[in-house]
C-alpha cells in the first residue's frame, strides 16, 4: 500500500463515521490551467552538462525539476490541477487536489488529501497530506494565476520537500485593526525519486529525501494595504541517492527560518521574501531573497523581481562538502502582466541569470538569458 492509499485509508472511515448523514453531502470543486511556452536566448554553458539538460539552460522550478533549454518548449510551466471538497457537515470536510505537470510528463499526482474540522469560527485542525508552509505562495505555487510572474523566483521558491504528512491547527488572530492567522504543523515527508535531486545527481539517477519531526509555525498578519508573514521549522532530514545502492545517510538537524512583506497600495506593488536554512550538522547554511516592485496601467502590471540564492560552506563539516560545490546566483527579470478576464491573465517575463556558484554549478548551469510566457486561467 503506498503513502497516499494509506492516508486515504484512515481519512476517508473517520470523516463517514462522523457524517450524521453519509448520503447527505455537499461538494465543490475548483480548477486552475497554466499554458506555459519559454527558452533560454543565450548562456556561458554550452552542449549537454553532466546531469543530462543540454544547454544553455536555466532552472525555473527546483522541486519539480522544471528547467528551459535552447529550444522552445511548453513542459517547464506548463500544468493543469483539479481540488474538490466534500462538506458531511457544517464542521467537517474532506479535500483533496490532484495536479498534472509538463516538467513530470504530465502524469498525474495527488498534491493534497485532507480531512478539516471547524472547531468554532476561530479555530480549525486539519490532517493528511498537506502543502509545507516554507514561503508565502506556498500553498497557491501550482495556481499561476495567483502571483505576478510566469513561475515564482527560482532563488528562493523551490526545496526538496514540497508536501507533508501530518497535521496542523489553525487560529484567527485579531490585533487592533490587524487580522491574521496563526498556524502550527507538524508531521514528516519522504520522497521517493526526488526531482529536486535530479538536478544534481543526473536526470536519470533515483535519489530519495526524508524530512522527519517537522514540527513549525507561521503567523501571517494583514492591515488594509500590507501583509507580512513569519515562519520557523525544524526537523531532521536524511538522503540517499538509490540508484548507486546508498542506504540513508545519517540524521542531521536542519532549521529553516521565513519573512516576507506584500504592499498593495493603490496601483503600487512591492514584495519581500527572505529565506534562511541553517545546515550547519549537514554543510553550512542557506540564504535566499527576493525583491519586486510594480506598477498597474489599465489592466497591466509591469514588474522587476530581483533575486539571490546562496549557500554558505564549512570547512569542517560532517558531509565533507567543498567550496566546488557551493552555490550561489542572482536572477533579475522583468515581467509584463495582462488581466485577460476576471479569471486569466497573459504573462511575459524575460530573465537574466549570473552565476557565481563554485565550478561544479557553475560549470553544469551557469549563466542565462531567458524568455518565457504564461496565459493562467481559474475556474
Amino acid at each position: 500500500m503506498n503513502k497516499l492509499n494509506r492516508i486515504t485509508s484512515i481519512l476517508l472511515p473517520i470523516a463517514l463515521l462522523s457524517s450524521p448523514s453519509v448520503l447527505a453531502v455537499d461538494y465543490s470543486y475548483s480548477g486552475f490551467m497554466t499554458v506555459g511556452l519559454g527558452r533560454v536566448l543565450s548562456g556561458s554553458v554550452s552542449g549537454q552538462n553532466e546531469v543530462g539538460i543540454d544547454c544553455p539552460c536555466m532552472i525555473t522550478d527546483y522541486s519539480q525539476a522544471a528547467f528551459y533549454e535552447d529550444s522552445w518548449s511548453l513542459k517547464p510551466d506548463s500544468k493543469v490541477g483539479l481540488q474538490g471538497s466534500v462538506m458531511f457537515n457544517e464542521q467537517l470536510s474532506l479535500t483533496g487536489q490532484v495536479v498534472s505537470r509538463g516538467s513530470r510528463d504530465f502524469k498525474l499526482n495527488m498534491e493534497w488529501v485532507y480531512l478539516s474540522y471547524q472547531v468554532n469560527d476561530n479555530n480549525t485542525v486539519q490532517v493528511g497530506r498537506k502543502r509545507l508552509p516554507l514561503f508565502y505562495y506556498s500553498e497557491q505555487q501550482d495556481v499561476g494565476f495567483t502571483y505576478p510572474w510566469v513561475h515564482l523566483p527560482a532563488q528562493t521558491y523551490g526545496w526538496e520537500a514540497v508536501n507533508y504528512n501530518g497535521m496542523n491547527w489553525s487560529h484567527n488572530v485579531q490585533f487592533g485593526d490587524w487580522s491574521g492567522i496563526v498556524n502550527v504543523f507538524g508531521g514528516s515527508e519522504t520522497r521517493k525519486d526526488s526531482d529536486y535531486l535530479k538536478l544534481y545527481s543526473g536526470l536519470d539517477s533515483e535519489s530519495d529525501t526524508k524530512w522527519s519531526g517537522i514540527f513549525g509555525a507561521e503567523m501571517v498578519l494583514s492591515k488594509d494595504w500590507f501583509e507580512g508573514r513569519l515562519m520557523v521549522m525544524q526537523s531532521d532530514t536524511q538522503g540517499r541517492v538509490v540508484s548507486d545502492g546508498e542506504d540513508w545517510s545519517e540524521k542531521t538537524m536542519q532549521q529553516i527560518y521565513g519573512a516576507s512583506a506584500l504592499v498593495d497600495y493603490n496601483d503600487y506593488l512591492l514584495t519581500a521574501e527572505l529565506f534562511y536554512s541553517d545546515r550547519t550538522e549537514s554543510y553550512g547554511r542557506d540564504l535566499a531573497y527576493t525583491l519586486s516592485a510594480g506598477k498597474r496601467f489599465d489592466g497591466y502590471l509591469v514588474l522587476f523581481t530581483h533575486g539571490l540564492y546562496q549557500q554558505k560552506i564549512y570547512q569542517d563539516n560532517p558531509g565533507e562538502v567543498t567550496e566546488t560545490d557551493r552555490e550561489k546566483h542572482r536572477n533579475t527579470s522583468i515581467v509584463v502582466k495582462f488581466d485577460v478576464s476576471a479569471s486569466s491573465d497573459f504573462k511575459v517575463q524575460f530573465e537574466h541569470w549570473q552565476d557565481y556558484s563554485g565550478s561544479w554549478f557553475k560549470e553544469n548551469y551557469g549563466d542565462a538569458n531567458t524568455l518565457s510566457m504564461a496565459y493562467n486561467l481559474v475556474f
